[in-house]
């Protein structure tokens, strides 16, 4: 099971994450202990969950797991740069942006690395995600939140509880 936890209105995204970590998983300490990997991906070392954050607009949002995850939210009132619509194939063209945008980021955020060296070798197309032409070995789960299109990313299929904070 993931959980996702979230919270609307102006936050500090690491302090939430920390709440969330201490008050849900009784992980004392998390503000302090909290480490971030070369590309800031948040982990705490010796924990027996796995999570990820991620904002846009007022929408704060932690999933949390026993399984890598990688998670993206996006507010669907933010235009699309026309930098990043430049290098999307044809086919990405015609897909929801915020779905294949979201389905992206999630995946870079689930494997650790930088958006800059993985991002060419990424494609949303008809709905699935390929890295380098193979599908990736990975489940999405794709929704809506708060005016938000978000996307969790997990090695396989969980059931997805929504949990206000």
């Amino acid at each position: 099971m993931i959980c996702v936890y979230y919270t609307i209105g102006q936050t500090d995204s690491r302090l939430f994450l920390a709440r969330v970590l201490e008050e849900y998983y009784g992980i004392r300490d998390a503000a302090r202990r909290l480490q971030f990997n070369l590309n800031g991906k948040p982990y705490l070392k010796d924990a027996p969950v796995r999570f990820n954050l991620s904002h846009s607009g007022d929408l704060t949002i932690v999933a949390a797991g026993r399984h890598q995850v990688g998670l993206d939210v996006q507010l669907r009132d933010e235009k699309p740069r026309e930098a990043l619509q430049k290098r999307l194939t044809p086919a990405e063209q015609e897909e929801d942006f915020f779905r294949l945008w979201t389905a992206k980021e999630a995946y870079v955020k689930y494997r650790g690395e930088s958006l800059a060296r993985l991002l060419p070798h990424l494609r949303f197309e008809d709905g699935t995600l390929t890295e380098d032409g193979a599908p990736a070995p990975v489940h999405l789960f794709f929704g809506e939140l708060e005016g938000c299109a978000l996307c969790i990313c997990s090695e396989k299929e969980e059931n997805i509880v929504f949990r206000p904070v």
